[in-house]
């Protein structure tokens, strides 16, 4: 009986070493026959435009962008004719319009054209929500907007969406729209900026806009095998990926350890970005083998060029269970093929500026720029604002005439006047909480008329005036050229003053340093308090720019570039 267990037993293991030494045959064959299949899967490569980033998947792989965001705005492409262009938008105008905001007032506050680069289309302000934060025991309140972006060119539109968005900053949608370009998926382009969706944002864009993209890739044939990659600026490096991993595993009780095997853990540095990675294999409950490979990129804060970047791939899970698991279409060794082949290709995508012809005029703002509020004009021009109508007046007209180099201005709206007010000779007026934004609609200046009406003359108490010697004595002006000061400030150098409001009465005047800055002087309407005869005036704080030091009224500065009061032109160039 001895003798035959024995036999049984010498049978059974050799029957054991038979099928072992079959399995590691077979998968040997197995894995051979893979690296065949992986070598000719990847021999013609695609590069893929990944935010700053350039990655190589195999040419058949199908590649998505999604999830792009910039600047608070999440950017969408898809591709339509103008007609279903300009449909589409409409008919999102036309829900905007019939609704009430959370505040009880109408629902659309602004909507308006733009067009810029080729690109044609729409703003849409709407959606005012008034929100608070518990401070000092106290509710600090503050207003918030949503912004709808729409712009079409080719036969491809972008949609920039955001809610929550400060009112003070909506001018920053029309900026980037400025800055979109539409490209082929596989394009790369030349010039620095940000690939997304079937388009290219041209910088410049700072990382405190925190850009955002990611690529989804899959391969055919394979469908439990997805390729994922993502990038994110202006972000505070957080814990590393090795670290967390260490952390997972222990929390894991043994018996889920057992399941797990690691194939990399380690730093890894790709094309001189340095990371870190982790892979590994797992046997499910279902006794299904499914892999893992991530790597990762802290980056720098600061940096677009240092995102945070995020590469995974993974095998062996159902997309069309809800990630089920299931047995890996690839060997490991096929798999790891294929990760190295695709995460060695990882780089930062080399661009230079656009070169410049030598000696070349720099080119001017086109008509049909915007500028918002508190921006600085880049052109001066007739400029047309987005706000007043519907009875509500801009003071100076919804058509200015602005200098290049100042500030663009904040709209003060003049509402219809009541009999009462009418009666009493009060005009209301009130500033917007959005932003105004301007349009340049005409290139043309005029020349310098003379004020029809007594200004606001500076005031000074006596000994506030220096005289020549004693300006040179206290070493020089107080302030350089170019500086701001508000009204009711003393004036820090004796020359001559620009009214930052361009369509003030004021213009350009001599001040003496020590002197009070006075207010600036506004021309109403005709018939804007109900008279019949006699220039309407107002008088409101406003801002000086210092243009030349002079310690005695002489000539006044020329203006080539148009006058202090000029009157509009009647049609644009």
């Amino acid at each position: 009986m001895k003798r035959a267990a024995c036999k049984l037993a010498a049978a059974l293991l050799a029957l054991a070493a038979l099928v072992l030494l079959g399995l590691f045959i077979l998968n040997a064959v197995q894995g051979t026959q893979d690296r065949k299949m992986v070598a000719k899967m990847t021999e013609k490569m695609k590069t893929v435009c990944v935010g700053r980033l350039l990655i190589d998947v195999p040419e058949t792989a199908e590649v998505t962008l999604t999830q792009a965001s910039v600047d608070g705005f999440d950017i969408t492409m898809r591709r339509e004719s103008e007609a279903q262009f300009a449909a589409r938008i409409a008919l999102r105008e036309a829900e905007l319009k019939e609704k009430q905001n959370e505040l009880g007032r109408k629902n659309l506050e602004s909507a308006r054209d733009v067009n810029v680069n080729g690109l044609a289309g729409r703003i849409l302000i709407h959606g005012r929500e008034r929100t608070y934060l518990i401070k000092n025991e106290q509710r600090v309140y503050s207003e918030n907007v949503a912004i709808d972006g729409y712009a079409h060119k080719n036969g491809v539109s972008f949609d920039l969406i955001s809610t929550g968005y400060d009112p003070k900053l909506v001018g920053n949608v029309a900026r980037l729209i400025a800055q979109i370009e539409p490209r082929l998926q596989d394009e790369v382009p030349a010039q620095p900026g940000f690939c997304i969706n079937g388009g290219f944002i041209r910088d410049p864009l700072t990382a405190d806009q925190h850009e955002s993209v990611t690529m989804f890739a899959g391969l055919p044939g394979h469908p439990d095998l997805g390729i994922v990659f993502s990038t994110l600026s202006g972000t505070k490096p957080d814990e590393g990926l090795i670290a967390r991993d260490a952390k997972a595993e222990e929390q894991f009780p043994l018996f889920l350890r057992a399941a797990f095997s690691t194939l990399r853990k380690g730093e890894r540095t790709l094309n001189g970005l340095p990371g870190e990675e982790v892979a590994f294999k797992a046997r499910e409950a279902n006794f299904a083998v499914t892999y893992s490979f991530r790597w990762e990129m802290q980056g720098k804060q600061d940096d677009v060029y240092a995102p945070v970047l995020t590469l995974e791939l993974g095998a062996g899970r159902n997309p069309r269970a809800g990630g089920k698991p299931l047995q890996s279409s690839m060997s490991e060794v096929a798999l790891l093929d294929l990760w190295d082949k695709i995460s060695s290709s990882l780089r930062v995508r080399t661009a230079s500026p656009p070169k410049q012809v030598a000696q070349a005029e720099p080119s001017l703002p086109p008509l049909g720029t915007h500028a918002s509020a508190g921006d600085t004009c880049p052109q001066s021009g007739w400029w047309l604002c987005n706000q007043g109508g519907d009875g509500v007046g801009v003071l100076g007209g919804q058509r200015q005439f602005l200098k290049k180099g100042q500030r663009m201005p904040q709209a003060l709206l003049l509402p219809p006047q009541t009999l009462w007010e009418k009666l009493k000779g009060i005009q209301p007026s009130y500033e917007s909480k959005v932003a105004t934004t301007w349009e340049l609609v005409d290139k043309r200046s005029r020349p310098r008329t003379p004020s029809p009406v007594v200004l606001a003359p500076s005031s000074s108490t006596q000994g506030n005036a220096m005289t020549d010697q004693q300006h040179a004595s206290s070493g020089g002006p107080a302030a350089p050229i170019g500086s701001y000061v508000k009204t009711g400030s003393p004036c820090p150098a004796s020359g001559w003053w620009r009214c930052e409001d361009s369509q003030a009465l004021d213009g350009t005047r001599w001040f003496a340093q020590g002197s009070f800055l006075p207010v600036a002087t506004f021309k109403l309407p005709p018939r804007a308090f109900g008279k019949s005869a006699g220039p309407e005036v107002i008088q409101r704080r406003s801002q000086w720019q210092l243009v030349r030091y002079a310690q005695a009224p002489g000539p006044e500065p020329s203006a080539p570039d148009g006058g202090n009061n000029p009157e509009a032109p009647k049609s644009s160039a």
